[in-house]
């Protein structure tokens, strides 16, 4: 998190904020899952991953069609490389679907709507112009 961000209470029923990582829970109230920094970090990063992956399926048809409209040496060269480009299609389609319904990228997205119903104000949306870096996997 970036200094000058004001910080919203993690857990529901929570009054102020999360302050040093001890969270307050309201009498009566379910423990709920508290989001301290680096829990924070690495629901970054697999949202980081995500965008990368769901970026890169945009290429996914032309990569498959790219063997069919190139000149091919013999029809089996034009099948081995067409049913290369379709597994590999196959493979990046399921290595996203999986990251998707993964449970730590469930509680993600269910945690960012509880987080945005709860102080819906002050969000800005993202814009890849402010992150040059944005589709670097290791920053």
């Amino acid at each position: 998190m970036s200094s000058g961000q004001s910080t919203a209470p993690i857990a529901a029923g929570q009054s102020g904020t999360n302050v040093g990582g001890n969270a307050q829970q309201t009498a009566g109230s379910e423990p709920e899952e508290v989001w301290d920094e680096a829990k924070l970090e690495q629901a970054m990063k697999t949202l980081k991953e995500m965008h990368i992956q769901c970026r890169n399926l945009r290429s996914t048809i032309p990569r498959l069609l790219t063997p069919l409209a190139t000149k091919q040496q013999s029809p089996e060269q034009l099948f081995s490389s067409f049913q290369q480009a379709a597994t590999t299609s196959n493979k990046e389609v399921r290595d996203f679907t999986r990251l998707m319904k993964d449970e730590e990228g469930v509680k993600l997205f269910e945690h960012a709507k509880k987080s945005r119903a709860e102080n819906p104000h002050g969000i800005k949306p993202w814009r890849v112009t402010e992150h040059p870096d944005w589709l670097d996997r290791d920053t």
